[in-house]
């Protein structure tokens, strides 16, 4: 019995779906033809109202998405332009770069033409009966010091003296294919005959081994000399012409036995590789 009335529910229930379903399918097309007639009639009077409502429910969201899009736009264009602006810095910083290298390589010639124009002054001296141009391109202490000097080696003789802008360099001792090698006048047992210039006493000065310093031999204490005083090449001897600056006075010391003066010479020589150098003969 139980059974029979599970099987008449279910029947109605059944009934009663099927019955909703067939009204709702009815329905369908009356909603549908309402939501036509609203939709043609929303632009006319009818619809005027409802449109007027919608535009200005939805009118805020439609202004956003176009202020979102002109935004997109404007950040689009700030990184393009921000884009095209660093390369064009890094180009003119190229174009920079390169100028400043030109720049340089200017200035070295401007650098180099001075020192040969001063070194072309120098064959116009007397007594200088040849001279050949050379540059420094190697420094050695061992196993003495010396200097080595590229140059036209064909045109070398091994009595020639090596000057620079800035005074006396040495004497040539060795002549090699392509260059030569200059004792410096600082090399111990050079001895160079000199002149102060300020008294014009005649000196003879020594290397001492050291970098650019010589030392005045057997200068009396009661010898007039001062700091800063300037040393040339006397002629004497005939080995190294009249006239080459040898240094400054540097340092003056009296010796132990007091009666004599120990006197340091400092030459304004440079020798670093690309130094140019005149190599003369007397």
């Amino acid at each position: 019995m139980f059974q029979k009335e599970h099987k008449q529910t279910s029947i109605a229930s059944n009934a009663i779906f099927t019955t909703g379903s067939m009204r709702a399918s009815k329905l369908l097309p009356s909603v549908f033809a309402t939501i036509i007639i609203l939709t043609l009639d929303f632009n006319f009077s009818l619809g005027k109202e409802i449109k007027s409502i919608f535009l200005e429910t939805f009118s805020p969201l439609k202004n956003l998405s176009q202020s979102s899009s002109q935004f997109s736009r404007e950040i689009s264009l700030f990184f393009t332009s921000q884009y095209k602006l660093l390369n064009d810095l890094d180009k003119k910083n190229e174009e920079i770069e390169l100028l400043n290298f030109e720049l340089l390589k200017l200035e070295q010639l401007a650098k180099e033409n001075e020192e040969l124009l001063l070194l072309m002054n120098y064959t116009k001296m007397p007594k200088i009966s040849k001279s050949v141009i050379g540059e420094i391109i190697n420094i050695s202490s061992f196993p003495r010091e010396s200097i080595s000097v590229e140059t036209n080696a064909n045109e070398i003789s091994e009595k020639m003296v090596a000057i620079s802008m800035n005074g006396l360099v040495g004497l040539v001792d060795k002549i090699f294919p392509g260059y030569v090698d200059i004792i410096p006048i600082y090399e111990k047992k050079v001895n160079i005959p000199g002149l102060i210039q300020r008294t014009n006493q005649n000196i003879i000065l020594e290397g001492t081994g050291e970098s650019n310093t010589l030392l005045i031999k057997n200068f009396k204490n009661n010898s007039n000399v001062t700091l800063n005083d300037k040393i040339f090449t006397s002629g004497l001897g005939g080995k190294y012409p009249k006239g080459f600056l040898i240094g400054n006075v540097i340092n003056i010391s009296n010796l132990e036995d007091e009666s004599s003066l120990n006197v340091e010479v400092k030459s304004l020589i440079n020798f670093d590789s690309g130094t140019k150098i005149l190599l003369v003969l007397p």
